[in-house]
C-alpha cells in the first residue's frame, strides 16, 4: 500500500490492485528494495551454471558475465522456457505435472453483474461483479474458470515467435464494459506424448503455434461466437458484443486449434454454466484461444527436508 496500492488491499476479501496501478507499485517496490542493498539487472538472462562436484560454485548470465555464489533462486514462473531448457542440460532434476488449457470467454459486464447481484447491480458500490464457476461430468473432464476479470481485457501474453498465447487484466477501475475469464481444462502428463520433462512444453508450442497460424500468423488471435462453437460452425462475424482483444482477433473455428478433449469438455460444460450464470452461453459471447499458460507444466524436485535441488 505504501507503494501505491490501493488501501482496501489490507481488508477485502478479494484484493484488487489494477493493471494501471501495479506498473507503478512495483517500480516503487523495486526503489525500495535497491534502497536496501540489492542490485537490480535488466536484460540480464541467465545462460548457464558452473557446477563442480554436484555443487554450484557460478552462475553465467548473458553468455560471457561469471558471478561466484552457492545460493541461486530460481523463481522463474510458468514460461521461461529457455532457462527450464538449461537447467535441465545441467542436470537438474525435474518432473511432468498437470496444468489447465483452454479459452478466454467474453461477456457483456452488465449482464454478469446482473446475474450477481440482481436489481442491485446499479449501486455503484457495488463494482463489478466477478464469478467462480466449476461444472463436473462424468463423461467429459471438469471446466473451470480461473482468472477472472471483472471490467478487463484480454491480453496478448505471447513469449516465443510464431506462437500465439492469451491472458486477461484488468485496471483499477474494472470499467472496460466487458468482463472475461478462462475458461480451462485439465491436462495431465499423459496428454503429452511422452515421459520426458520438458514434454509439456512442447505440448504447450504445438498448440500456440495452430493458434498463431489460425489466428492469420500476425498475433491476431483465433476467436468464435459461443453459438456457433456449440453448433459447431465456424464464425464469420465478431457478433454484438465484439472483442477487447488487440491486436485483434480472427473469427473461425476453434477445433483447429485446441484438442478435441478439451472442445468435448467446454461444449459440455457452457450449457451447464449457463444455468448458473443466465447468459454465460449467449450466442454472442466469443471465445479467443489459446490461453496454455495456467501454471508451469513440470515441477523442480527439490528435497522435502533441505529444500535444495539435487545439485
Amino acid at each position: 500500500m505504501e507503494a501505491g496500492a490501493p488501501e482496501e488491499i489490507l481488508y477485502t476479501a478479494k484484493a484488487h490492485v489494477g493493471t494501471d496501478k501495479l506498473r507503478i507499485l512495483v517500480k516503487k517496490l523495486r526503489e525500495k528494495i535497491i534502497s536496501l542493498g540489492t542490485e537490480v539487472r535488466f536484460e540480464t538472462c541467465l545462460t548457464d551454471l558452473e557446477i563442480v562436484d554436484n555443487k554450484l560454485v557460478a552462475i553465467i548470465v548473458n553468455k560471457s558475465e561469471r558471478i561466484e555464489t552457492d545460493i541461486l533462486v530460481l523463481a522463474v514462473g510458468h514460461s521461461a522456457r529457455d532457462t527450464y531448457e538449461m537447467i535441465y542440460n545441467k542436470g537438474l532434476e525435474m518432473t511432468q505435472k498437470a496444468f489447465a488449457m483452454g479459452v478466454r470467454i467474453e461477456h457483456d459486464a452488465g449482464m454478469v453483474n446482473r446475474s450477481q447481484f440482481g436489481d442491485s447491480c446499479i449501486d455503484p458500490k457495488l463494482g463489478t461483479a466477478s464469478y467462480k464457476l466449476v461444472t463436473h461430468s462424468e463423461q467429459e473432464r471438469s471446466v473451470y474458470s480461473f482468472c477472472m476479470c471483472p471490467g478487463g481485457h484480454v491480453v496478448a501474453a505471447s513469449s516465443e515467435d510464431g506462437r500465439l498465447c492469451i491472458n486477461g487484466m484488468s485496471e483499477y477501475l474494472q470499467n472496460s464494459g466487458i468482463s472475461n475469464s478462462a475458461l480451462l481444462v485439465g491436462v495431465t502428463p499423459e496428454d503429452f506424448g511422452s515421459t520426458h520433462p520438458l514434454a509439456g512444453i512442447e505440448f504447450q508450442r504445438k498448440w500456440e503455434e495452430k493458434a498463431f497460424k489460425l489466428g492469420g500468423s500476425n498475433y491476431h488471435a483465433p476467436a468464435q461466437l459461443v453459438g456457433d462453437f456449440l453448433r459447431k460452425v465456424p464464425s464469420k462475424g465478431i457478433g454484438k458484443l465484439g472483442s477487447t482483444y488487440l491486436p485483434g482477433i480472427t473469427m473461425t473455428s476453434l477445433d483447429e486449434c485446441l484438442p478435441d478433449f478439451i472442445t468435448k469438455a467446454l461444449r459440455k460444460a457452457l450449457p451447464e454454466l449457463d444455468r448458473k450464470i443466465k447468459g454465460f452461453a449467449s450466442n454472442d459471447a466469443i471465445l479467443t484461444a489459446i490461453e496454455a499458460r495456467s501454471s508451469a507444466v513440470l515441477r523442480i524436485v527439490r528435497d522435502k527436508e533441505t529444500l535444495q535441488s539435487n545439485i
